[in-house]
């Protein structure tokens, strides 16, 4: 294994723009089961407690095969995607409304948008055919949705500013993404799927996401720290499905397949949190949604 970088040279925050000496230096496995051998280092910003994993020159290689695309539109996922839509409507989302989802991967969201009677809703990924017509960025829209995507993006703030020219002059950004505040170095393979390395380049912090907003003009509207992908419905919690990953081999692959259903034999919990889970006091919180509009001017 290399041996970590010299931790007393100062770094470069992609987030804060601050250069410091890191807060914590650490060298974590991949969460993908064909790459769970490799151990890629992390460091946390001292100023705004972000993120940072090592510079990876084949990055798209890690891309090819990812176990993410195999995710389906399905009684799961339509649990958590409602979590979403509750929260957009909350902070305003209508019907009439026109929305893109920026990095929407296969579509699904889109596809449960329409299901619920929002059809004026658009896609854009550049890593998906049916969704790489960059036409639709010179549009503006009411709703911009970044659903587990600024983490992905070597330059989160051009990232942020991106979103934000998208915007119409009322809009709704909404930003979902692990939040680095909530994640403990010292427990990895508790918080190895927050960490998602290397594809997670920069975690932004709760404080590091904000001051971000702000240097792009934006006010916050409205902010959960719980991450949607954790539903009240049977076998949607968040506690299940990272308990099954867990007391199996806890690679993300394994949240893709038939469940082992030996593990719920082996450890009795598993059927209580496959109904329960999402009322178990005690949760993460390592991911966050913000939603900001742009700070109007009244001069």
């Amino acid at each position: 294994m290399p041996p970590l970088s010299d931790t007393a040279t100062p770094r470069f925050c992609a987030i804060c723009g601050e250069t410091a000496r890191p807060a914590e230096v650490d060298r974590i496995r991949s969460n993908v089961r064909r790459f769970r051998e490799r151990r890629f280092e992390i460091w946390r910003c001292p100023a705004c407690q972000s993120l940072h994993c090592e510079p990876v020159a084949d990055l798209a290689a890690y891309y090819q095969g990812y176990p993410i695309r195999a995710q389906r539109l399905d009684y799961f996922s339509r649990a958590w995607y409602a979590v979403v839509l509750r929260r957009l409507v909350q902070a305003g989302f209508t019907r009439q409304h026109r929305l893109l989802d920026h990095g929407c991967n296969q579509g699904l969201f889109l596809a449960y948008l329409k299901e619920q009677g929002y059809t004026q809703c658009t896609g854009y990924d550049p890593f998906v055919e049916r969704f790489h017509d960059a036409a639709v960025l010179q549009q503006r829209y009411d709703v911009v949705v970044s659903l587990d995507v600024i983490e992905h993006d070597t330059d989160p703030a051009d990232h942020l500013g991106r979103m934000v020219a998208l915007l119409q002059p009322a809009g709704l950004l909404c930003i979902e993404t692990p939040n680095a505040s909530g994640i403990d170095l010292r427990q990895p393979e508790t918080y190895l799927h927050a960490l998602h390395l290397p594809y997670h380049q920069h975690i932004l912090s709760w404080q590091g996401l904000q001051q971000l907003a702000q240097g792009n003009g934006l006010q916050q509207v409205r902010a959960w720290d719980r991450w949607y992908m954790d539903a009240w419905q049977p076998a949607t919690s968040r506690r299940l499905i990272e308990g099954l990953l867990l007391h199996g081999d806890n690679d993300i692959d394994a949240g893709y397949e038939p469940p082992r259903l030996g593990l719920f034999l082996r450890h009795p919990s598993l059927l209580f949190h496959l109904l329960f889970g999402y009322f178990v006091p005690g949760r993460k919180n390592d991911h966050m949604m913000m939603m900001f509009r742009p700070v109007q001017d009244h001069g």
